[in-house]
């Protein structure tokens, strides 16, 4: 989460106002409520991600108890709103020009997400993101769960990109780890599109994972604007909870 500090102090919030002429003192009082606003967004984001984490460990003690491992949720949906770790492969919260929110994965091409659902049958999953930062980079993200790689699908949904796969049944109860690599990452700065030093993978915005029952993944045979197909390749065993490291798997 992108954490800004909000002063108390009158004196120092008048010291920022630049009084020099009228259009001037708008300009930086527009400033001081933008400041506001982007801290409540961000607070609002926090105390949703801070319920979903506590409802999350309320099924984890739950599904202890293997009787009662079928009561844990057959869909997931996480936003790029939520609070997503440095650790998992994200940066801080943005916003497009139309206010929706996105998070640019990176510094390492790999990113993951750690849910609790039920495997018991098979589940179908989409990954939404706008756009990759580097120009020339393709579209075929790789996806592994629980350490082994599964097929995916990348189609173009309404100007932007949606990655599809299935999560294969298991009867282990536990969190599940789906793992993407992104096929490259770069600096905006290194290829003349502004300042920004970062390596970027992907403005990821949104995960939905539910039931595959009645749900097909998107076929290169079906009508549909462009298709990218990244089928599983082979690799060396992942270690770490299954959790994809740059350095296991070549881009």
């Amino acid at each position: 989460m992108n954490k800004i500090s909000l002063d108390t102090d009158i004196a120092n919030i008048l010291a920022r106002l630049d009084r020099s002429n009228s259009e001037s003192l708008l300009k930086s009082i527009a400033a001081e409520l933008l400041r506001l606003h982007q801290a409540a967004r961000n607070a609002e984001a926090r105390i949703h991600a801070l319920e979903t984490m506590q409802a999350m460990s309320d099924q984890v003690a739950a599904a202890s108890n293997t009787s009662v491992a079928g009561s844990l949720p057959t869909s997931v949906a996480i936003d790029a709103a939520f609070s997503l770790p440095v650790e998992s492969g994200f940066y801080y919260l943005e916003y497009d020009l139309r206010g929706v929110p996105y998070r640019w994965t990176g510094p390492d091409p790999a990113f993951f997400f750690e849910v609790l659902i039920d495997r018991l049958s098979a589940a179908a999953f989409r990954l939404r993101y706008s756009q990759m930062c580097s120009p020339e980079a393709s579209h075929l993200i790789r996806c592994f769960v629980d350490g082994q790689e599964i097929r995916a699908l990348t189609n173009t949904v309404d100007g932007e990109f949606e990655v599809a796969g299935i999560l294969p049944a298991r009867t282990a109860v536990g969190a599940t780890v789906i793992s993407f690599l992104c096929p490259a990452v770069v600096a905006p700065s290194m290829v003349g599109q502004s300042n920004d030093s970062r390596k970027l993978g992907l403005a990821f915005r949104w995960l939905r994972i539910e039931p595959a029952a009645g749900l097909q993944v998107v076929e290169e045979s079906q009508d549909s604007e462009r298709v990218f197909s990244a089928d599983p390749k082979p690799m060396r065993p992942v270690r770490s909870r299954g959790r994809i490291q740059s350095s296991d798997v070549k881009s």
